[in-house]
């Protein structure tokens, strides 16, 4: 089995050799690691023509006009021509055995679309942050279980993957995937497409978590929704109706992550006439009795007694999921 490394970048160029130095000394060496560089501003572009001289199977993309992640992410995975993609982000690197690992699983597991293992986050300067692992077993998931367990969210500890090829040749890789959540997306569309997973509970790869200083993150909350939505409504409901499966889980989800998302409606970077769109845009996800009362209260002022709940309720969760990980496995 061959693999192919795929790193889409985005003035990102202070982790960009770390990144691709991870990828190509491995104990399993990749056929070839192929960068795309979204029209970068920064000194991308230097550093991949330094790493060309070092890197013999380095090859370098530099697009006309900046795409986007979706699409920039789409044009580099259609590229890769080995059997099995790993999907890294410029800011992120991969330990020593993460190919060797998780492409012997892959082969192991032939109706397996993707691996994905446990995650060490680390932050801006590389310092180790918390552990991600999955309150499940390693092994194979299939894609029944998969779809099921799609309903209440992108099940992966982060977006650091390996994918088969032809998993992703099935669904026709990011193309017409939402802007936002669309990794989620992808991944419901393979277990819809009849494709598992496969999950090793051990830390293969170190995940950059960012200071979102200057609050980017929570303006891009409608595009969030919209993605959430388009989730639901475009792959994980059609797979329930053709499985004739009970669509009451899939409301009962909507209706959750709609509630989720309506913090947004408190937030003072918003205008009231964003907010008109981030209400609409919720009730679009979901229009239950319940999602339209939690709007209310985040529209209201009230926003800081559902907070108070919510955080409890994440400590009391987080605590016991750890609880769960570490007696188990």
């Amino acid at each position: 089995m061959t693999i192919s490394v795929c790193i889409p970048t985005y003035n990102q160029s202070q982790y960009l050799a770390q990144a691709i130095r991870s990828t190509y000394n491995q104990s399993v060496k990749p056929i070839e690691i192929i960068v795309s560089n979204d029209c970068s501003t920064d000194d991308t572009l230097e550093i991949l023509e330094m790493l060309s001289n070092e890197i013999p199977i380095l090859k370098i993309i530099s697009q006309q006009k900046n795409l986007g992640i979706t699409y920039n992410t789409d044009y580099c995975l259609r590229l890769a021509k080995g059997d099995f993609i790993v999907r890294l982000d410029s800011d992120d690197y991969l330990s020593f055995k993460y190919i060797e690992k998780l492409s012997a699983l892959l082969i192991k597991y032939p109706e397996a679309g993707y691996a994905h293992a446990a995650v060490q986050e680390i932050d801006q300067n590389g310092n180790y942050l918390n552990k991600r692992q999955l309150a499940r077993k390693s092994g194979y998931q299939n894609s029944t279980n998969a779809l099921q367990s799609a309903i209440k969210g992108y099940r992966v500890a982060a977006n650091i993957i390996m994918f088969r090829r032809e998993a992703l040749v099935k669904v026709d890789f990011l193309n017409n995937r939402p802007n936002s959540a669309e990794d989620y997306h992808l991944s419901a569309s393979l277990a819809a497409a009849g494709y598992g997973n496969v999950y090793l509970n051990e830390i293969l790869s170190f995940y950059r978590v960012w200071v979102d200083s200057g609050k980017a993150r929570l303006r891009r909350k409608l595009m969030e929704i919209i993605g959430m939505y388009k989730v639901f409504h475009e792959v994980l409901e059609p797979a329930y109706k053709e499985r004739n499966w009970n669509l009451k889980s899939i409301y009962k989800n909507r209706t959750h992550f709609a509630c989720v998302l309506a913090d947004c409606l408190s937030w003072n970077v918003y205008s009231n006439e964003e907010k008109i769109q981030l209400k609409d845009a919720l009730r679009t996800l979901s229009s239950s009795p319940k999602a339209k009362a939690i709007s209310w209260l985040y529209l209201n002022g009230y926003g800081k007694y559902l907070d108070f709940y919510s955080t409890i309720a994440f400590k009391l969760f987080s605590n016991l999921k750890a609880t769960y990980i570490k007696f188990r496995y």
